[in-house]
C-alpha cells in the first residue's frame, strides 16, 4: 500500500454516503494557489486531503471537468483573456492543470467525469437532479435549471478534519431559464484529450507568463503535435492558433500537417524534452517564481503530449522527469 492509499484508508467512514457532485475547476485554486509557484507535488497532496476531509464527512464525491467544444462566442471571451496574460506577462494557473486535476483526483480513488457529449454545467446539474446529489460550485448558472432537485454549495471550508460547506444564500438568477436535460447527458472517465481536433482546430493560449522573453512554447513544440496528429491517423492539416506578443498581441495562425517525423520522441518524454527546450536560459531580471512556472510550463506542453501517446498520466511524467517546481 502507498503512502497515499495508507493515509485515505485510515479515514473513518459510516454506512450512510452523502453524494457531492464539484465542478472543480471552479476551485482550482485551492490546489494551485494564485501567485505562486507551479507546484504539481504540492498539489497532490492538497487533493489527497480534500479527498480525506470529504471522506470523513461522509460525502462520496464525483469531479466534473468540462471536454465539450465551446461556442464561439465562449472561445472569443475566453481568447480576450488569454490576450490579458499575454500582454501583462501573467498566468494565473498551470499549463494542462484540468488535465492533472483529473489524474490527482483519480490517484485518489475518485471518479473524475469530463463532460463531452452537453457543456459541463448542464451535465453536472443533471446528473445530480437525477442521482439525488448536492452541488459544489460557485457558478450562478446552477441557479438557472427548472425543476432542479439538488442543493447547491457556495465554498467549502476544513473543520477538524473534515469538509464542511457553506450553502448558497443569494438564489438570484439573470441567467435564462433551462430544462433539466433527460436523460442525462454522458461523460467519459478518461481524459478525452485534443477534443476540437475532430473539427481540425487547436487554440490555445500561452503555457509560460514569459512570453515577453520567449515565444509561445505550443510553437516550439509544433513538431511534436504534428507527430501525435500523424499517431491519431489525421490526414487533413489542423488549424493552431496561439497568441504572441509583437508590441500588441496577435494571434498567430498556422494550417499544420500531421507528420511522423518526431514520432520516436513522443515514447521517449525525457529525450523529446532535452530536443526542445535542452539551451533554454533564464533571462536577466525575471523572478524565481516566473522562472520556475516558466520551467513548469516546458515540461507540461511536451509532457501533455507524450502522455496522450503513451496513455500515461501527465502527473507521473512530471514526477518522473521534471527537475522542478
Amino acid at each position: 500500500m502507498d503512502e497515499i492509499s495508507s493515509k485515505l484508508a485510515t479515514t473513518s467512514l459510516s454506512t450512510r454516503k452523502r453524494l457531492l457532485y464539484i465542478d472543480i475547476l471552479n476551485f482550482a485554486a485551492s490546489f494551485f494557489p494564485v501567485n505562486e509557484h507551479w507546484s504539481f507535488r504540492r498539489a497532490r497532496w492538497q487533493v489527497v486531503d480534500f479527498v480525506r476531509f470529504a471522506k470523513n464527512a461522509n460525502y462520496d464525491i464525483k469531479v466534473f471537468i468540462d471536454a465539450s467544444i465551446e461556442s464561439e462566442e465562449a472561445i472569443n471571451k475566453w481568447k480576450k483573456r488569454r490576450e490579458t496574460e499575454v500582454r501583462n506577462g501573467k498566468r494565473r494557473f498551470p499549463q494542462a492543470m484540468n488535465t492533472l486535476l483529473g489524474d490527482l483526483f483519480k490517484r485518489c480513488g475518485v471518479e473524475v467525469c469530463y463532460s463531452t457529449e452537453a457543456d459541463n454545467d448542464d451535465t453536472l446539474a443533471s446528473h445530480a437532479h437525477h442521482d439525488g446529489a448536492s452541488v459544489l460550485s460557485r457558478d450562478r448558472d446552477f441557479l438557472r435549471y427548472k425543476g432542479r432537485r439538488y442543493d447547491i454549495f457556495l465554498d467549502f471550508y476544513i473543520n477538524k478534519n473534515k469538509l464542511v460547506l457553506n450553502p448558497r444564500k443569494d438564489m438570484h438568477c439573470t441567467a435564462s431559464k433551462r430544462d433539466i436535460i433527460t436523460p442525462a447527458p454522458a461523460y467519459t472517465n478518461s481524459d478525452p484529450g485534443i477534443v476540437t481536433l475532430s473539427k481540425h482546430f487547436y487554440c490555445r493560449g500561452t503555457p509560460s507568463p514569459l512570453t515577453h522573453y520567449f515565444t509561445n512554447t505550443h510553437i516550439v513544440v509544433r513538431p511534436l503535435r504534428q507527430a501525435y496528429y500523424s499517431h491519431l491517423g489525421l490526414e487533413s492539416s489542423i488549424l493552431e492558433t496561439f497568441p504572441l506578443l509583437d508590441g500588441e498581441v496577435r494571434w498567430d495562425e498556422a494550417l499544420v500537417p500531421p507528420d511522423s517525423c518526431m514520432k520516436e520522441l513522443l515514447g521517449d518524454p525525457k529525450k523529446a524534452y532535452e530536443y526542445f527546450f535542452k539551451d533554454m536560459k533564464r533571462p536577466q531580471g525575471v523572478s524565481d517564481k516566473d522562472w520556475s512556472n516558466h520551467v513548469y510550463a516546458t515540461y507540461a506542453v511536451v509532457f501533455e503530449l507524450c502522455g496522450l501517446y503513451m496513455g500515461v498520466p501527465l502527473f507521473d511524467l512530471l514526477v518522473a522527469h521534471a527537475v522542478h517546481p
